[in-house]
């Protein structure tokens, strides 16, 4: 796939790509940011990651279509598609955000955006986002995107040792909601 650019009033969302591996590792090995989503790797499993997301060709066969989230030219956060299945057109989302960025609209911003861009370019009927029973702040960021909650999986991972319930939420795209 392309490189690909995505505006929004505040923010360009942008295919990841090499120049982001800082911001990568220092979002995914921060063990605040994670405690809602999974255990901090060690560095070479996460350059792993990174290297197949930036890599990531075709949305259908790799794992992720990932984009690095941009303020005035400043790197500011990640966010993710993954196509779930093909057939149903249904796509999950995922997106982290650095701290000092939280509480301002970005990430709400950044996920309409790529959900609009996203149901015309791969004419998606469904986008899934899912988090950790207890990550509130991200509870938010969906339910102001239209997200409707769908349902719990009870001790669904770990983290930390801990087993943790996971809230899946979903929006219908077809159904003539908006994310606008």
């Amino acid at each position: 796939m392309a490189d690909i650019t995505i505006s929004s009033p505040r923010l360009i969302l942008r295919t990841m790509c090499e120049a982001d591996w800082p911001l990568f590792l220092r979002l995914n090995s921060d063990k605040h940011i994670n405690r809602y989503i999974r255990d901090v790797e060690p560095e070479p499993m996460l350059r792993e990651k990174f290297q197949a997301r930036c890599a990531g060709e075709d949305f259908y066969v790799d794992d992720w279509l990932s984009f690095t989230l941009e303020l005035n030219g400043e790197p500011i956060g990640l966010m993710g598609l993954s196509c779930v299945d093909e057939e149903l057109q249904q796509a999950e989302v995922g997106y982290l955000l650095a701290p000092e960025y939280h509480g301002h609209g970005y990430a709400s911003e950044a996920l309409k955006t790529l959900v609009n861009w996203a149901k015309v370019y791969f004419e998606l009927h469904k986008v899934i986002g899912r988090c950790v029973a207890g990550n509130q702040a991200s509870a938010s960021v969906l339910e102001k995107c239209g997200f409707q909650l769908e349902g719990r999986l009870r001790h669904n991972h770990r983290i930390a040792g801990q087993w943790c319930d996971d809230l899946y939420y979903g929006l219908l795209l077809d159904d003539g909601s908006s994310t606008s």
